[in-house]
């Protein structure tokens, strides 16, 4: 059976049901209460919304009881939509009777998992790309977590510069950089995103004092959070969609946040533009993983990186510790930075307890 991950489970739903990518969610080995009071574990349940679609794993052995059993579990669960997958030829009696149980037939040898994984936006570093099973899902948002110094902006600065180099424009957006600082310190490392920047390829800019303000009228009750969250979203689809940007970068995101579960979920879920990968950075206060111990909770996927001064020098981890809707590995691994960026040492067995982790335009200053 060809291996299946969350990603091809969902643009199979999508493609047979029209659901949106963007929205489904996949579960194996999901146990669902029947009608009956029966509970029924089905291989996987792909849902979106308030349709929910049971999976069963089939192959050359797959009899007219199980599809009969199938078909009457489902119907108790009262999920309306029912796939079976097979990577063998089934039989003549087989297909007919998924036929009349409007059982779906899925040929998991015609799947094009190879066009599945381009569709990811990679790092360009290779090992990290393979424990991401290829890289980030356009369409959502993910953070990157660690202290001051541990390589955040550089992590997501080599994001930028290698989606440029595979024709997806990108834009940096600073919170606590003025742009000329950030492009004279950027310019030290050989990641390419000097001249990504000077070719157009990828854009940089600071968001304006109106967006403090605005955060400190709704601290004081003067103005609702939600106008906030859509203004600044509101003005950075419209760069987006003007510019045909592919990656976003907000570094650090902390500074457009108020430290409140439902602003923060609100934020972070307007971020996420169909066809665009946006990435946001968070320094370690509240919480091992960000800044308000909140932000963790909303994001799709969480990178984190640490670092640790011994008597050898200075070492560094990264640590996957979330991707919804990915299969990963969530193995350390060690790295350095150097001119180059960014460079993978190797994997390690665990991290030691002790580590540490003008006013109608929102947006200006860009380039």
């Amino acid at each position: 059976m060809i291996k299946l991950d969350n990603d091809i489970l969902a643009k199979i739903a999508s493609k047979q049901f029209s659901f949106d990518i963007h929205q489904i969610q996949v579960t194996a080995d999901k146990s669902v209460q029947g009608a009956s009071g029966m509970e029924y574990e089905f291989d996987y349940i792909i849902s979106s919304g308030n349709d929910m679609v049971a999976v069963k794993i089939g192959n050359a052995e797959t009899s007219t009881n199980e599809i009969m059993l199938f078909n009457l579990q489902v119907m108790d669960a009262g999920i309306n939509k029912k796939i079976l997958i097979t990577d063998s030829e089934l039989g003549e009696y087989i297909k007919k009777m998924c036929n009349i149980y409007g059982i779906e037939i899925i040929d998991a040898r015609e799947i094009d998992t190879k066009q599945i994984e381009s569709s990811r936006a990679k790092f360009g570093i290779t090992m990290l790309d393979a424990k991401l099973s290829g890289g980030l899902r356009p369409g959502y948002v993910y953070m990157i977590s660690g202290n001051t110094g541990a390589g955040k902006t550089t992590l997501s600065s080599i994001f930028l510069s290698y989606g440029s180099s595979v024709g997806e424009k990108g834009l940096m957006i600073l919170t606590d950089t003025f742009p000329d600082q950030f492009l004279d310190n950027i310019r030290t490392m050989n990641i390419g995103f000097a001249d990504a920047y000077r070719d157009r390829k990828i854009e940089v800019m600071e968001i304006s004092d109106q967006i403090r303000s605005m955060k400190s009228e709704i601290s004081s009750g003067k103005t609702d959070f939600r106008k906030f969250i859509t203004k600044v979203v509101t003005e950075l689809k419209k760069i987006i969609i003007s510019k045909n940007i592919k990656r976003v970068v907000i570094d650090p995101v902390t500074l457009l946040l108020i430290p409140d579960d439902d602003f923060v979920n609100l934020f972070i879920n307007s971020l996420a533009i169909k066809g665009v990968t946006v990435l946001v950075t968070s320094g370690l206060r509240n919480s091992e993983l960000s800044m308000f111990g909140i932000e963790e909770y909303y994001a799709t996927g969480i990178i984190k990186l640490e670092y640790n001064s011994g008597e050898d020098g200075m070492s560094r981890i990264g640590k996957i510790f979330k991707m919804r809707g990915t299969v990963f590995d969530s193995t350390p691994f060690e790295f350095k930075i150097t001119a180059n960026g960014i460079e993978p040492v190797k994997n390690v067995k665990a991290v030691p307890n002790n580590q540490s982790y003008d006013d109608d335009n929102i947006f200006k200053n860009i380039r």
